[in-house]
């Protein structure tokens, strides 16, 4: 699922706090986990948790979460 691949890309990014774009793909086992892993993209920079520069994905260290 979408959720899934937020908290695996998340999970990811942290330890570097960036990556290349087309490694964030690199273990997607099929065509429905490669939608679901961009959909999560996009989710993460509309959330603004991720930031894309170049070929580069950066993980927003500062972005806090809003309370509910």
């Amino acid at each position: 699922s979408v959720d899934s691949r937020i908290v695996h890309l998340l999970r990811g990014l942290y330890p570097t706090g960036s990556a290349s774009y087309e490694s964030l793909f690199a273990d997607s086992r099929d065509r429905q986990e490669l939608v679901a892993t961009f959909l999560a993209v996009l989710e993460l920079v509309k959330a603004q948790r991720i930031t894309l520069e170049g070929e580069r994905v950066r993980l927003e260290r500062g972005h806090r979460r809003a309370a509910p």
